[in-house]
């Protein structure tokens, strides 16, 4: 049986250049640490930094969409 590519909606989508960084920190004491901690009091912050040619990308995308729903 011949196995055909099937097309995502998601193969579709722009690449948006992008830094994901997550950190873990301690609510009580407000320390941060770059590898993975757990306890009671850990919350994980995640940041993400889109390179500019990333934003552009974005922009274009999202006023796309804009043009899209005002029609």
């Amino acid at each position: 049986m011949d196995k055909e590519k099937i097309k995502h909606t998601h193969d579709e989508l722009p690449k948006i250049e992008c830094t994901t960084i997550t950190t873990y920190r301690n609510t009580k004491t407000g320390e941060v640490h770059k590898e993975k901690v757990e306890g009671p009091d850990i919350v994980q912050d995640v940041t993400v930094q889109v390179t500019n040619k990333g934003l552009e990308v974005f922009q274009k995308v999202m006023n796309n969409q804009n043009d899209k729903n005002s029609k």
